[in-house]
């Protein structure tokens, strides 16, 4: 069924487009141009598949559907007449007081009146078993003011599924932010394209399940996305080892990492490297920490460093160079440590080392406030700071970063020349130049102690391999991280040794 195709291809094979508001008007405006197709019948067929998705899932009951003044409206009064025919008990209720004003709006409220569905006044107080928001679409910004953040208060409090129409009251469709109070669906049936605010925190939170629908706008109207989706699709692009295959065209990776009682980083993130298919690994930590490493992770070859007070220092920066020119990407940080000395290696290695570099944890922090280090790289960067370290990158404090993450994600790019993984439930990858993916896979497995470090690893292992270019190795690094913590059947219990373990699954899965 025809839902919206992008102009272009996909920036990773496999990855789904994600369209912001001005997007999905085109599309519409195509619609009714180009091909003529009354933008009354789009109306129809949204609230219809809106209606469809909902009697599929719930049984008849009483439903309470909140209808703003714009198109939303419009849909919602379609989703009434038609849960109506189906035996529910419906009551349309506008907070504004008025019906709906827009053309295509007006014409569905007259039909509405004519079979007896009346808009009623918002009144705070009484129940319902479902309900439906239709009060702001697309191209609505900033928090829900006035009675209309009274029923998504309301509507929140109630106890009961709540089914959004195209995206939830007080999202914003174009970057998931929230400014307010916001609807928090259950389910979301998104029109035509999902909308990038419902893959980006925390949006995508309050979003719930989302499916899209069809709603009748021919195939060959193209727009531009705004942002991509990595879901399992995209595994489909991983490399894979061949016949002739050897340990150095598997692509091999130096981990720099680990320090006196922080071993257990440095092992998660070098047996990493290993099960996302990397041929060769070497690890250089600091003396004092190799014999334990090394038990921990046999067939990784580990190097002690010159070491100050248990960490690595600028000495070990001649153990280092001696590795890298068997290598092709080098991964640092986990495990570090955050002694002063440390710092002046990092900032050694990042002047010097020429292979792809995936810097994270203990390496963010000793980057701190200087990200200027990493301008003269001339080989690609990769950071991957949750929304703390990019806090502290960014010179912002973390709520902002948690609250604008496609605006935080993009200014460290920039600000850096680094791809960047800002990590979350909805991890971002983009470049100081775009595009822009969101990844698709994971969940709430992924929520413990060590996580990073796996990923750290898988991200070493995928740009090792010169066939990928950078930015494609990062997002399949991370959908593949992600799809490793969906296998390890552990759930809440899940550690992150577990998703290291995963990946050999998650990669012939794909």
């Amino acid at each position: 069924m025809p839902t919206a195709k992008a102009i272009g291809p996909a920036p990773v094979r496999g990855a789904q487009p994600l369209f912001d508001a001005e997007a999905m008007r085109a599309a519409d405006q195509a619609a009714h141009e180009r091909h003529h197709v009354p933008s009354i019948v789009l109306m129809e067929r949204a609230g219809l598949a809106t209606a469809q998705a909902i009697v599929e899932r719930w049984p008849a009951s009483d439903v309470v559907v909140l209808i703003g003044g714009g198109n939303n409206g419009g849909d919602g009064l379609v989703v009434a007449r038609h849960l109506r025919e189906q035996g529910y008990r419906v009551r349309v209720v506008a907070p504004s007081g008025d019906p709906p004003s827009t053309p295509d709006a007006g014409t569905n409220a007259s039909i509405a009146a004519s079979l007896g569905i009346r808009i009623e006044p918002f009144e705070a107080g009484g129940g319902a078993d479902l309900v439906v928001d239709a009060m702001l679409g697309t191209g609505a910004r900033g928090a829900p003011r006035g009675t209309i953040g009274d029923a998504v208060r309301w509507a929140n409090g109630v106890g009961c599924p709540i089914v959004a129409c195209d995206v939830p009251t007080g999202v914003d469709a174009d970057t998931g932010e929230v400014a307010g109070d916001a609807i928090d669906a259950d389910l979301t049936v998104t029109y035509h394209g999902r909308k990038v605010g419902l893959s980006v925190e925390p949006g995508r939170d309050r979003a719930g399940v989302v499916i899209v629908a069809d709603i009748g706008i021919p195939s060959d109207v193209r727009v531009d996305a705004s942002a991509w989706l990595a879901g399992r699709d995209v595994l489909a692009g991983l490399p894979r080892k061949g016949a002739a295959a050897e340990k150095y065209s598997a692509g091999s990776v130096l981990v720099v990492a680990g320090s006196q009682g922080l071993v257990g980083a440095a092992v998660l993130a070098s047996r990493a490297t290993l099960r996302a298919g990397a041929g060769l690994t070497v690890t250089v930590t600091a003396a004092s920490a190799r014999a334990e490493i090394a038990t921990q992770a046999c067939e990784v070859m580990v190097m002690a460093g010159a070491e100050e007070d248990g960490a690595l220092a600028p000495g070990a920066l001649a153990a280092i160079e001696e590795q890298l020119g068997r290598v092709s990407a080098v991964a640092l940080g986990p495990g570090l440590g955050r002694r002063e000395a440390t710092t002046e290696l990092v900032r050694a290695l990042v002047g010097s080392v020429e292979q792809p570099l995936v810097i994270d944890a203990d390496g963010l922090w000793h980057l701190g406030e200087r990200p200027a280090w990493l301008a003269d790289r001339a080989a690609p960067t990769v950071l991957t700071p949750h929304a703390g370290e990019a806090a502290r990158l960014l010179g912002w404090e973390r709520p902002e970063v948690e609250a604008h993450r496609l605006q935080a994600a993009g200014e460290l790019a920039r600000m850096t020349g680094a791809i960047v993984d800002l990590k979350g439930p909805d991890s971002i990858v983009t470049a100081p130049d775009g595009p822009v993916v969101v990844n698709g896979t994971g969940g709430p497995a992924l929520a413990t102690a060590g996580s990073g470090d796996v990923l750290t690893g898988t991200v070493g292992a995928l740009l090792a391999h010169r066939q990928l270019e950078p930015f494609t190795a990062v997002a399949l690094a991370v959908a593949l991280h992600g799809r490793a913590g969906e296998l390890t059947g552990r759930g809440d219990g899940t550690i992150a040794g577990d998703v290291v373990e995963a990946l050999p699954t998650a990669l012939a899965d794909s």
